[in-house]
């Protein structure tokens, strides 16, 4: 008794079966990388699970600490955890320290092998102070630290060996920046009018509307004048009228005024 033969597969059926085993072997293999990706990914030995901050003063570490921890939690399209070391979000966890801390100049942040973070803060250094709109009548002073941009980052503790600036910011202080551009300027010419003039400023107030400065000295004097780009100038005006026979023997002026160009206004005290 003959066995009857299989029927052979037309060319066309022979393709399409073929097709089918390598869809399928091709679909395992995806599957089967997808899955190692995911269990590579979870895995502790690469989950960051410790942050250790450095740098910190003015600002609390534990502030610092919630910021980076809070981007650390959740995944990317709920695969991959947002705490795996080789992926983690640095330039997030950057953007939001610099955004919601202030005194926090810049973040340096860098792996402590696979499952810790170092962030280093360098916190902003006041050098003046700015303390409201106007000079108020009673002592109660709230002053804000300005840094050397201008920029406004935190409440003054203290009020101690800092010039006091007045005007030009309004509403919430902190976080804006008093006289953009025109500060770092500024604050170098009132240093070098102390040194040629040899006394100690303690307050300066700038004008609204225009580019008028009021800055007072521990003596109770005034100097008044118009802040230009030409500082040098200004800075010569003033300390040749300091230099002059009248301020050699008496210092105990009012005001100088040298707001009107080449005249120059002087009123000492008592006359």
């Amino acid at each position: 008794m003959t066995t009857p033969r299989q029927p052979k597969l037309r060319l066309k059926d022979r393709k399409r079966r073929l097709m089918w085993v390598k869809v399928a072997a091709g679909s395992s293999v995806v599957a089967l990388s997808i899955g190692l990706i995911w269990y590579g990914s979870h895995v502790s030995e690469v989950i960051i699970s410790k942050v250790e901050v450095t740098g910190t003063q003015i600002v609390s570490t534990d502030a610092v600490k919630n910021e980076t921890e809070a981007l650390l939690k959740g995944s990317y399209a709920y695969f991959i955890p947002r705490a795996n070391s080789f992926v983690y979000p640095k330039t997030d966890i950057k953007n939001a320290i610099l955004k919601k801390l202030p005194p926090v100049e810049s973040v340096e942040i860098e792996r402590d092998g696979l499952t810790a973070l170092k962030v280093v803060v360098t916190e902003r250094k006041p050098v003046a102070l700015w303390c409201g709109d106007v000079i108020p009548e009673s002592e109660q002073l709230n002053c804000y630290l300005l840094d050397a941009n201008g920029f406004i980052f935190g409440i003054a503790d203290s009020q101690n060996n800092y010039i006091r600036f007045y005007g030009h910011i309004s509403g919430e202080p902190v976080g804006q920046t008093y006289l953009s551009g025109t500060f770092t300027p500024l604050f170098g010419l009132v240093r070098d009018i102390s040194t040629a003039i040899r006394m100690t400023p303690t307050s300066l107030t700038a004008d609204k509307n225009t580019n008028d400065m009021t800055l007072r000295f521990d003596n109770g004097g005034e100097l008044r004048f118009v802040f230009t780009e030409n500082r040098q100038a200004t800075l010569e005006n003033i300390a040749s009228v300091f230099a002059s026979q009248s301020f050699k023997t008496n210092k105990n002026f009012e005001y100088v005024d040298f707001r009107f160009g080449d005249k120059v206004y002087v009123k000492f005290k008592g006359e």
